[in-house]
């Protein structure tokens, strides 16, 4: 299918304001697993870009190149009016919600009780597809790829071609 990644990991940056760890579960613990445990391959913009390099064209490039994208949620407002995030995000919801040729799958890092104060997007992914609730902490037992959570996301995920 020509796709060179796996998925995409978009994630809302911290900041002051965001007392989530979305930077630790996005850079550390979801490559942890799913790169080095399950052998897919993320693109994680921040990680895998080259500093310098456009933001809006290289997130619209690894988008297309991507079979998946994966949305990591936090429950405060605030974290996603950040501007930098505003434009990775909605291209990656013209492709998956306009283009159609991708899945998006989100992740709550902890219980999102109203989903109202969300972008109109990601209430309707949810609406259809339901979003996966971590629930481990960033200690290494959450780590296996055992766990509920972890096959419960890499049922969404592409399937792996065995290698030879």
């Amino acid at each position: 299918d020509e796709k060179i990644y796996d998925a995409y990991v978009l994630y809302p940056k911290n900041r002051e304001s965001c007392l989530y760890s979305s930077d630790i579960f996005a850079l550390k613990i979801l490559p942890e697993v799913l790169e080095r445990q399950c052998g897919y391959n993320l693109f994680i913009l921040g990680r895998d870009d080259l500093p310098g390099e456009a933001v809006i064209s290289v997130a619209d490039e690894k988008i297309r190149q991507s079979r998946r994208v994966i949305i990591v949620l936090v429950p405060e407002p605030s974290c996603y009016s950040i501007l930098e995030d505003e434009s990775e995000k909605q291209l990656a919801m013209h492709s998956a919600l306009i283009q159609g040729g991708i899945q998006v799958i989100l992740i709550e890092l902890e219980k999102i009780q109203d989903y109202a104060t969300m972008p109109e997007s990601i209430r309707y992914i949810k609406q259809k597809h339901g979003a996966i609730r971590w629930k481990g902490d960033f200690s290494e037992r959450s780590h296996s790829a055992n766990t509920r959570f972890w096959k419960k996301l890499r049922y969404q995920m592409p399937s792996r071609k065995s290698g030879s």
